[in-house]
């Protein structure tokens, strides 16, 4: 009886990300609806607070992977149309929480906190290929930020509510198989080079498909952007998917770290 209890209070435990990502949801939809009037960004909104309210009433118990992957291909979808209404096309940088801007030896540090990316808007190169600097800080201050003169639209990408800075441990590649097989399920297997500022990771047979044009062009592919999350949270740096190739029954993403 005290271990069914015991079982019990552990499933009446909220996720306190998942409510903040629910909470996070309803805020940006009322935000957009009453001030912006843009319905893409709203429909955003309404889906963060939709996928933040499904994981918070969802059992302890593990999820299964094809249900993690329709909520991230879900996720992708809504995020599509954000883009397309903002314009925002630039590739984006995944900042894990509390990163600090600046380029040199070491990179950007982070502390605990959910990974987001930043997606530049307007004109201009990618800072991380050399075309320009990146922000002295990465600071969130609404869905559209000016960091150095610059605008940027920051979003919380699918696969964010996989990962947490706290408790990320062990090797990377263990890390992505854990999160990109078992738990999501959008790849079969994982492997892992890290080459100095550089990770490249084959992925075997991609399950999803979901993210093309401006969404391929700014977070990558789903499998791809949800890699770039899981390494930016590993290594506490801000991460770029610099190139994904396509090959036959796999796919090869490299991703910078900044």
């Amino acid at each position: 009886m005290p271990e069914m209890a015991d079982q019990y209070s552990d499933s009446e435990k909220g996720n306190p990300y998942a409510a903040g990502l629910a909470a996070f949801g309803a805020g940006l939809a009322a935000f957009s609806w009453y001030l912006l009037q843009s319905t893409p960004m709203t429909a955003l909104g309404i889906g963060v607070a939709v996928v933040g309210a499904s994981i918070a009433i969802t059992p302890t118990a593990p999820v299964p992977s094809k249900a993690v992957r329709k909520l991230l291909e879900g996720s992708l979808a809504n995020i599509e149309a954000v883009l397309e209404d903002t314009g925002a096309a630039g590739r984006g940088y995944y900042v894990p929480g509390g990163a600090v801007g600046g380029s040199g030896d070491g990179g950007a540090e982070a502390g605990p906190g959910a990974v987001r990316v930043f997606v530049p808007i307007g004109g201009g190169g990618d800072a991380g290929s050399g075309s320009g600097a990146l922000p002295s800080r990465w600071e969130a201050k609404g869905l559209v930020t000016s960091l150095d003169g610059r605008d940027y639209l920051v979003l919380y990408p699918p696969g964010s509510f996989l990962v947490s800075n706290e408790g990320m441990s062990g090797d990377l590649e263990s890390l992505l198989g854990e999160l990109l097989v078992e738990e999501s399920g959008i790849v079969e297997s994982v492997k892992v080079v890290e080459d100095g500022q550089s990770v490249v990771v084959d992925l075997k047979r991609p399950r999803s498909g979901a993210g093309y044009g401006r969404v391929r062009r700014a977070l990558g592919s789903l499998e791809a952007g949800t890699a770039a999350v899981v390494v930016a949270a590993a290594k506490r740096r801000v991460a770029m998917v610099a190139s994904e190739e396509d090959l036959s029954d796999r796919k090869r993403v490299v991703i910078d770290l900044l």
